[in-house]
C-alpha cells in the first residue's frame, strides 16, 4: 500500500511532469475538482496540494481562470527544479535554439545549413527563429525558446545590435549560448566570427596594389563589431599605404532605409557626388550587387576596381570568402562543451580565405 499522503502523491506527480518536461510553462494544471475526481480525493486534499505547489513558486493561481506552470525565469529560482532540469538539459532535451536576423542571403541560408549538417552527428536537434533584424524579437525569441527548454541558444545578433539586455541577461545567469559573427566588448561569452580586420587589410592592400589612392568604404550605418572591424582593417590598410580616409570616402546608408531601391538609388547618388573615388570596398553581399547594377546600367566598370565580403558572383570583383563550415562547426562544438558544463568563454576567430577578381575577364562594353 501507498503510505504517501494523497495530496503529497498529487504534488509528486505534478512536479514530476514540470520537471520532465510534459508540463511546460504556462500550461493549465488540472482544477481542485479535477483532482479531486483523478485521485478520488476529497476538494479540501486537491486544494492543499495545489497549495503548496504555489507556495513552492512550481505554478501561479489565477482567480476564475485556474492554476498554471509558473514561466521560467521564476522556476529558475527554485533550487529543486535547477538541478532537475540541468539534468534534463543535458540528457534528454537534446534541443539547440538558433537565432537568426533572417533567412535572405546565401551567407544566411549556408549558415543554416552547416550547422544542421554539425548537429547531424549529434544528439541534438535544431529549432530556428528569425528575428528579421529587430531586437525585440530578437528578445522574444530568447524567451521563447528558453521556455521551451532547449538546451542551449546560437545567437546572429541583429544589424544594429550592440548590447541586448536580454543577451547580458544569459550571460549573468550562465545559460549556454554562443555569438556568432560578431562579439560584445567587454562581455565574458563565447563569440564565433572571422577574422574581419586582417581579411579587410588584405582585401585593401589588393586594391592599392592595382594603383588605387582614392577608395571608399561603402557600408550600412550600422556600430556593431562587424562594422567596426572592417572599417579598422580599411584604414589600417590606408595607413600602410601612406593614405588617410577622409570623411566623405565612407559611404554609410542608415539601417533605417530598408527599402532595396532606395539603397541602390542612395549609392547611386554617392558615386555621382564622388568622381574622384576609383576604388569601392562593398562590406557585404547585398550592397556589391546594387553596386554590380550600377555600374552594368552606366558602363562604368572600367572607373573602378572593386573587393567585396561573399560576393563569388561576377569574377571581375575580388571577394573575400568567409569559411561558413569552419565558423558552424566551431559553434556547435563550443556550445554542446557549454552545455555539457565545460566553462571555457573565449573568442575563437576564424580565418577567411581573399580570392583576387579575373584580370581575364574583360569589363563590358560602354
Amino acid at each position: 500500500m501507498n503510505s504517501i499522503p494523497l495530496y503529497k502523491q498529487i504534488i509528486e506527480d505534478i512536479l514530476s511532469r514540470i520537471h520532465d518536461g510534459s508540463l511546460q510553462p504556462g500550461d493549465r494544471i488540472p482544477s481542485e475538482r479535477e483532482l479531486a475526481e483523478q485521485y478520488l480525493v476529497s476538494h479540501i486534499t486537491s486544494k492543499n496540494a495545489l497549495a503548496e505547489l504555489a507556495d513552492k513558486g512550481y505554478i501561479t493561481r489565477q482567480k476564475g481562470k485556474g492554476s498554471f506552470v509558473s514561466p521560467m525565469e521564476q522556476l529558475q529560482m527554485i533550487a529543486e527544479f535547477n538541478s532537475t532540469i540541468n539534468h534534463r538539459t543535458i540528457l534528454k532535451a537534446k534541443t539547440i535554439g538558433l537565432i537568426m536576423p533572417s533567412m535572405k542571403t546565401s551567407i544566411d541560408q549556408q549558415l543554416l545549413n552547416c550547422i544542421e549538417e554539425e548537429l547531424n552527428d549529434t544528439d541534438y536537434i535544431l529549432a530556428v527563429t528569425i528575428t528579421r533584424e529587430n531586437q525585440e524579437l530578437e528578445s522574444a525569441a530568447i524567451h521563447k525558446l528558453k521556455e521551451r527548454g532547449v538546451s542551449g541558444l546560437i545567437i546572429f545578433p541583429t544589424e544594429h545590435e550592440m548590447y541586448n539586455e536580454d543577451i547580458l541577461k544569459l550571460n549573468l545567469t550562465d545559460f549556454p549560448f554562443v555569438l556568432i559573427d560578431r562579439y560584445l566588448k567587454g562581455i565574458r561569452c563565447s563569440c564565433v566570427y572571422t577574422d574581419n580586420e586582417m581579411i579587410t587589410k588584405t582585401a585593401v592592400r589588393h586594391l592599392l596594389s592595382q594603383g588605387i589612392v582614392q577608395p571608399a568604404f561603402l557600408s550600412p550605418d550600422s556600430h556593431n563589431t562587424v562594422t567596426s572591424d572592417r572599417l579598422s582593417g580599411f584604414k589600417a590598410a590606408l595607413e600602410e599605404g601612406g593614405l588617410l580616409l577622409p570623411p566623405e570616402h565612407q559611404c554609410l546608408i542608415p539601417l533605417s532605409v530598408t527599402d532595396p531601391a532606395e539603397k541602390e538609388a542612395l549609392l547611386a547618388k554617392y558615386l555621382d557626388s564622388h568622381p574622384e573615388i576609383d576604388g569601392l570596398f562593398c562590406v557585404n553581399r547585398e550592397f556589391t550587387k546594387y553596386i554590380s547594377r550600377i555600374l552594368d546600367r552606366r558602363g562604368w566598370w572600367d572607373r573602378y576596381r572593386i573587393t567585396a565580403f561573399d560576393y563569388p558572383d561576377d569574377r571581375r570583383i575580388s571577394h573575400v570568402r568567409q569559411d561558413i563550415p569552419l565558423i558552424a562547426q566551431a559553434c556547435v562544438t563550443r556550445l554542446i562543451e557549454l552545455i555539457q558544463g565545460k566553462k571555457e568563454y573565449g573568442h575563437i576567430v576564424i580565418p577567411a580565405s581573399f580570392v583576387p577578381q579575373d584580370t581575364k575577364v574583360p569589363s563590358p562594353a560602354k
